[in-house]
């Protein structure tokens, strides 16, 4: 009899033990009630015919929140989140929500609906500030990205997929994450359940305050397999100020290239420590170079904080005013120095446009194009360029359209922008060639290109 009693407690026992463990998983509840009154949808309505400059390699793997086979219709339709931050109507969400839009609707968890205005957007960040017209506004409190620490809990709030006040849970799985070409962003890495339509939503920490604005997705099918990235909420309101002054943002700029420094590299330069950017290039006339920065110097500190990764460089540079002067640790020869440096501005966007329509567009065939990465190019298992804005002309009429891929022109297979350029200076002028496509909808197909006299 005491056998049996004593095979019955071992087994109830850790049972009990499990259950009480469970018990002391976090309520969320209270803290949803608290956060959901603040939490946003916004519908964006876009003319069809309107052309974006947003980044075709990003769109391609991460934001197909607009279908292309849209196009062709009166009317494009894309839903996202955002979230309040004063109670007279500043709201915030992620800057490809809303891109290019006509109208802007900003629905409260009640029911009731806004017309929003675009205060500004930045494409640096992905942030965009809207205002809508209200007194006494719900409004999420914002906390502090930077005390979050991996392993802590947070909530994700959306409309997934058109779902309006979806909430989902996980924690923080990495902090200062880089991705791609979003080199003002050190992410916050998740494994909160985000899919197309929580772009914009906050990430809100376990003391009802915002850390984050959800933003991407790291996903080969568009949706949620365990890696979301959220722009730092310290960030995104630095963002929201300078939109909310200028319209616009103003962010440093140093001139220069740089890369990781490897154990290997490290061991080459005499350092304790792998640590640092290390810079490849120092463009000319730059502010780096006339501070007296050089090819080969491992930058460590930068207006007295540190460089863990290269990554981080432009992070910490981009949220430095221009003209402000600021200290730089370096290492060269092996010998750490220190030198001041007054910090520039990066050029405007326009500015950025402008220069890569007479670098892209010099075909003169109304269309932009870029080189496909690594990526697009083994998901494709073909080399080509990708159409990245189409205007008036030979390729409109041709029928090419945004996020075509351009395989080969005049039986020539087509490897860059430079390649496909020099190969249409070099065809007669007036005369029609074949050029195949794969078309963002994902089907091949032969079209007519017309050169221009």
């Amino acid at each position: 009899m005491l056998r049996k009693l004593f095979i019955i407690l071992v087994l109830i026992l850790p049972a009990q033990q499990l259950y009480a463990e469970n018990r002391n998983f976090p309520d969320f509840t209270q803290l949803v009630e608290k956060t959901a009154p603040a939490v946003v949808n916004i519908s964006a309505t876009r003319s069809a015919n309107q052309n974006t400059r947003r980044s075709l390699l990003d769109e391609f793997f991460q934001r197909r929140g607009v279908n292309p086979q849209q196009e062709s219709r009166p009317q494009q339709n894309s839903e996202g989140s955002g979230f309040i931050i004063s109670d007279d109507g500043y709201v915030l969400t992620n800057r490809h929500v809303i891109l290019l839009a006509d109208i802007i609707t900003v629905r409260l968890n009640n029911g009731r609906e806004y017309k929003a205005e675009l205060i500004g957007e930045d494409s640096g960040t992905d942030v965009a500030l809207l205002k809508i017209d209200g007194d006494d506004l719900p409004v999420l409190q914002t906390g502090h990205s930077e005390q979050l620490k991996v392993g802590e809990w947070v909530l994700g709030f959306g409309a997934p997929f058109g779902f309006d006040q979806t909430v989902t849970a996980g924690i923080v799985s990495a902090k200062r994450r880089t991705l791609g070409t979003e080199q003002y962003v050190p992410y916050i890495q998740t494994d909160v359940a985000i899919n197309p339509g929580n772009s914009g939503g906050p990430l809100v920490s376990l003391n009802g305050k915002v850390v984050g604005i959800n933003s991407q997705i790291l996903s080969q099918t568009g949706g949620y397999i365990g890696l979301s990235f959220a722009i730092p909420i310290e960030l995104a309101l630095h963002v929201a100020e300078q939109l909310k002054e200028y319209g616009q943002v103003h962010r440093g700029f140093l001139g220069v290239q740089y890369q990781n420094v490897t154990y290997d590299l490290a061991q080459a330069f005499g350092m304790e420590k792998v640590e640092g950017a290390l810079l490849t290039r120092v463009t000319k006339n730059s502010v780096a170079a006339n501070a007296g920065l050089k090819k080969g110097d491992i930058v460590l500190t930068l207006g007295g904080k540190s460089v863990e990764r290269a990554g981080e460089l432009p992070f910490i540079v981009g949220l430095i005013a221009p003209g402000t002067t600021v200290k730089v640790d370096f290492l060269r020869n092996s010998k750490i120095q220190q030198l001041d440096l007054k910090v520039g501005e990066r050029p405007l966007p326009a500015e950025e446009v402008a220069e890569a329509e007479q670098k892209f567009d010099s075909s003169n065939l109304g269309m932009m194009i870029e080189n496909i990465n690594d990526e697009i190019r083994k998901t494709i298992e073909s080399d080509g360029v990708i159409v990245s804005r189409v205007q008036d002309g030979p390729a409109a009429r041709a029928g090419l359209r945004r996020q075509d891929i351009i395989l080969s022109l005049a039986n020539q297979n087509i490897s860059s922008v430079e390649q496909f350029n020099e190969l249409v200076s070099t065809l007669t002028k007036g005369e029609s060639y074949l050029i195949l496509v794969l078309s963002s909808t994902g089907g091949y197909r032969f079209m007519s290109l017309q050169i221009p006299n």
